[in-house]
């Protein structure tokens, strides 16, 4: 009998203790685009409807408070991870703009060009008949800067020859001249 109690209050104790929580997203709405981390100057901003569906787009720079004033964040000099809701400060890169998918596939994109590196928030909001929000997606994106020592595309699918290949050639050349 004493088992069954404290069975019991256990199960009790664990049922009272963990939190219920539903997610406020869309599972219709994806932010297909940008990654967590982006190279260069503009950001291409792609959403994935899989269902007809109204969304409202927004993008912000995330700032983060220096004194008085608020300033861009460095990523690369800046833990993010130590930033806390109270010293970050969004300001609006773009106006809002809402589109509406008509069947079972749809894609906004847009693209924000002259962008620095700093870190940004894409938020999309979806609407119902009446223009009320009914779920919040949002993601956090970091943009470095373009790296000039990334090889170009033309230099990617360049294949590099084998040490024996070089080495064949190499003596042909020296047997025969250039």
């Amino acid at each position: 009998m004493k088992k069954w109690i404290l069975a019991l209050v256990v199960v009790f104790v664990l049922l009272s203790g963990s939190v219920c929580s539903f997610a406020a997203a869309d599972s219709a709405v994806t932010i297909a685009s940008p990654a967590e981390t982006t190279y260069g100057d503009n950001l291409l901003i792609s959403i994935k409807l899989t269902a007809p569906k109204t969304i409202k787009v927004s993008a912000y720079e995330e700032q983060q408070k220096s004194g008085e004033k608020y300033v861009s964040i460095d990523p690369s000099k800046t833990d993010l991870s130590k930033l806390s809701a109270k010293d970050i400060q969004s300001v609006s890169i773009m106006t809002a703009e809402e589109f509406t998918g008509t069947g079972t596939l749809s894609v906004y994109s847009k693209r924000i060009e002259d962008v620095h590196p700093g870190v940004y928030r894409i938020k999309v909001e979806t609407l119902n008949a009446a223009k009320e929000v009914t779920a919040t997606t949002s993601t956090r994106i970091v943009v470095m800067e373009q790296d000039d020592s990334v090889a170009s595309g033309s230099e990617i699918f360049q294949t590099p020859q084998s040490s024996v290949k070089q080495w064949v050639q190499n003596f042909l050349k020296n047997l025969f001249g250039n």
